[in-house]
């Protein structure tokens, strides 16, 4: 848990430097105790070298949870390139080990960070003193000052009415509007022992006061009766306060924009307006039962029919089956029925001839030249003589 300077936050010691000297001051130390381990220019500069990338963090909250849970979820937001070392240097305080640039400015200044919905304080740290002695004086976030008036819309306006939130660092004049309202984006240093700004002010000549409203984008718990982050408002004295003892609360957040509805016709480009495969965005993949009616019994009711279906054909109500009347009785083209014939049995005795079957043009030719006799090839000698006779 958070504690004050010169507490070893995991045991309750004394761990000042100025305490520890005291403390020997009274003993009589031996010679091996005294021997010293040095270390040298060289092997100064390649640690100070090596602790380019580091920083120490604490989650701001007199609450305990688990070392490891905290690590595992901060990876997971950080997303780094490398994973990071991470060791636990006391209750609630942690010293990070990363391994480049991009890495060290992602967690170091493009917070803020929270766990659980508390405060991680991440600052800058030289790996030189003791973490327990560290003191983090705040955190920085992005806040909105919602309402400035066009014509004072000025930079060297807003800059001032920022530094009235909190020590800034960067201003944003025309800010994409994630959020709701008309307002400039700030980016200040929230004091851990200030409470938060709710509104500030702008004094126009001839005009009066204007009051202008602060709202905080991801802003961690902070309590609603005094307005400093850290605890909330039941963790605040005894924790009874009526209504009007509560003076800050959700009024405070920055709200996000509602998403703009897709019209519901295809858009060019694979997947683009869509929700899911073949559904546009907006409109649901699939109907209810209320939606298609389903507990009417007309549209429960088989009464579908085809246009080319005779109608005696169709199936009667009774529910006993489908029932077709196939007519073979009906003359089929094509087909001769003798004269005199009775209707009745011609049209059940004659049946029409199959359709001629295919026969490759090389069988027909084979069937020809092996049917075929000799006599009708060529005629013989002795034919030839009777012709003669007979002459």
């Amino acid at each position: 848990m958070a504690s004050s300077s010169g507490e070893v936050m995991g045991d309750g010691t004394q761990n000042s430097q100025k305490e520890i000297d005291d403390l020997l001051a009274h003993l009589d130390l031996r010679e091996d105790e005294l021997e010293d381990v040095v270390i040298g220019a060289d092997e100064v500069t390649k640690l100070q070298k090596d602790a380019r990338w580091l920083a120490i963090a604490r989650v701001h909250t007199s609450r305990s949870f688990s070392s490891d849970a905290f690590i595992g979820k901060m990876k997971a937001v950080w997303n780094l390139s490398r994973d990071p070392i991470c060791r636990e240097a006391g209750e609630n305080l942690f010293v990070i080990q990363l391994h480049c640039l991009g890495d060290w400015k992602k967690v170091v200044h493009q917070g803020p960070w929270t766990f659980r919905g508390w405060a991680v304080l991440i600052e800058d740290y030289d790996g030189k003193e003791d973490p327990a002695q560290f003191e983090f004086g705040g955190l920085y976030v992005w806040a909105q000052i919602h309402g400035i008036p066009e014509l004072y819309r000025k930079p060297w306006i807003v800059d001032d009415l920022a530094r009235r939130v909190g020590k800034t660092r960067e201003v944003q004049m025309s800010p994409k509007l994630f959020y709701e309202g008309n307002y400039v984006r700030i980016r200040v240093f929230l004091e851990l022992n200030s409470p938060l700004k709710r509104v500030v002010s702008l004094n126009i000549d001839g005009e009066g006061k204007k009051r202008l409203y602060v709202k905080y984008e991801k802003v961690p718990f902070f309590c609603k009766h005094c307005g400093i982050i850290g605890h909330n408002h039941e963790e605040c004295g005894d924790g009874v306060w009526g209504t009007k003892d509560l003076q800050y609360g959700d009024f405070m957040f920055a709200t996000r924009r509602a998403t703009a509805a897709v019209e519901s016709r295809p858009l060019a480009g694979r997947g683009r307006g869509r929700t899911g495969r073949g559904s546009p965005q907006g409109m649901p993949r699939k109907r209810s039962s209320q939606d298609a009616e389903l507990d009417d019994p007309a549209e429960l009711k088989d009464d579908a029919s085809s246009p080319i279906k005779p109608t005696d054909a169709i199936e009667s109500d009774t529910g006993v089956g489908a029932r077709r009347n196939l007519n073979l009785n009906a003359e089929v083209p094509g087909t001769k029925v003798p004269p005199g014939t009775p209707m009745e049995t011609a049209d059940t005795d004659v049946i029409p001839p199959p359709p001629p079957q295919y026969t490759n043009p090389r069988d027909r030719s084979k069937v020809r030249k092996t049917s075929a006799t000799p006599t009708e090839l060529a005629p013989s000698a002795a034919s030839s003589e009777e012709d003669r006779r007979a002459q």
